[in-house]
C-alpha cells in the first residue's frame, strides 16, 4: 500500500440512514472498510440528543470505540444564522449538541461539529456583520465545550464560494471556528478544485465528499461520489499535496436518500468502492 493511500482515510455517517438502527449502521460501516464515522444529531434521527440519555450516549460511545473508530464527528443540521429562527433558541440548541458531541468522545482532542450557516446568498451583503457576530458567539460556546465548529460553504447559501469562505475565516479569526470543505458545492459551479483547496484547506477541520451538477432547469442535483464528473483521484491528490490528514466523509444528499428506490446499504458500498478505487490509484509519494 502506498503512503498516499495510508494518508487518506474514508468516513461515513448515518445522515442518509435516518430510519436504520444505529447498531447495524456502525458494524456495516466498519465491515465495508470505512475508517471513521459521523453521527447525525438532529430531530428525527435515532441519534438525536433529545432521544439519547446519558446512559444511551455511553453505550453508543463504547460501541464506536470498541469497533476501532476514533471519536465521531457530529453533523448538526442546525441553521446557525437562519433569520426566521430565534438566535437565542439556536444558541441553546447548539449548546445541547456540543454537550452531546463531548459525551460521545473519550479523548481530550476537540470534537468536530459541522453544519451550515442557514442564510442564503441574497442575504450575504446585508447581513455580513450580523453573521460574523453570530458566528463568534457560536465559536465561544464551541470553545467552552472543547468543540470545533466546522462551517460548510453551500451552493445557494451565504457562503457559496471559496473566496467568501476564506474571507469569513480571516474575519472571525477564532480557534474554534473552522470550515467543512465539501468540494461539490464549488465543483458544480465550475470552480477550480486546486484554487478552491488553496483558499479553504488552511482553515479546514472536516471534509464532506459528494458530486453534483446543475440540470437543464438550473436546479442543483447532488450525486454520490463517483457518479458525476468530479475526478476523485485528482481530488485526493490535492488533499495529499496539502498534507491533509482529515478523513474524507461521504455525505449522501437528502435528494438521494428521499428517493423511493434508495437503498442505503448499496449506497454505502458504492461510495466506498468509488473512493477506495480513487485512493488506490494515487501514485506512491
Amino acid at each position: 500500500m502506498s503512503a498516499a493511500v495510508e494518508y487518506i482515510r474514508l468516513g461515513y455517517g448515518n445522515y442518509g440512514m435516518r430510519d436504520v438502527n444505529i447498531d447495524n449502521i456502525l458494524s456495516t460501516i466498519k465491515g465495508i472498510g470505512y475508517e471513521t464515522i459521523e453521527i447525525t444529531a438532529a430531530d428525527g434521527w435515532p441519534t438525536s440528543p433529545d432521544v439519547l440519555n446519558k446512559s444511551d450516549r455511553l453505550i453508543l460511545r463504547n460501541k464506536i470505540n470498541n469497533l476501532g473508530f476514533p471519536p465521531p464527528a457530529i453533523l448538526a443540521l442546525l441553521p446557525l444564522c437562519q433569520s426566521r429562527i430565534s438566535h437565542v433558541e439556536l444558541l441553546h440548541k447548539f449548546r445541547i449538541i456540543c454537550r452531546f458531541a463531548r459525551d460521545l468522545s473519550w479523548t481530550d482532542s476537540p470534537t468536530i461539529v459541522t453544519t451550515t450557516l442557514g442564510a442564503n446568498s441574497s442575504e450575504w451583503e446585508s447581513r455580513q456583520d450580523q453573521i460574523l457576530e453570530m458566528l463568534i458567539q457560536f465559536g465561544d460556546i464551541a470553545r467552552d465545550f472543547e468543540v470545533i465548529l466546522a462551517i460548510e460553504p453551500h451552493v445557494g447559501g451565504a457562503i457559496d464560494s471559496p473566496e467568501k469562505a476564506n474571507w469569513l475565516m480571516k474575519q472571525v479569526n477564532h480557534e474554534s471556528l473552522k470550515l467543512n470543505f465539501d468540494i461539490s458545492h464549488f465543483h458544480l459551479q465550475g470552480m477550480d478544485m486546486v484554487y478552491s483547496a488553496e483558499l479553504c484547506l488552511p482553515y479546514t477541520k472536516h471534509i464532506h465528499i459528494k458530486d453534483g451538477y446543475y440540470d437543464q432547469t438550473g436546479a442543483v442535483q447532488f450525486l454520490l461520489p463517483g457518479e458525476g464528473n468530479l475526478n476523485l483521484t485528482e481530488y485526493l491528490k490535492i488533499l495529499v499535496n496539502h498534507k491533509i490528514t482529515l478523513s474524507v466523509t461521504v455525505e449522501v444528499s437528502g435528494m438521494i436518500w428521499n428517493r423511493s428506490d434508495y437503498n442505503p446499504w448499496e449506497t454505502m458500498q458504492k461510495s466506498y468502492t468509488a473512493l477506495n478505487d480513487a485512493r488506490k490509484a494515487l501514485q506512491p509519494l
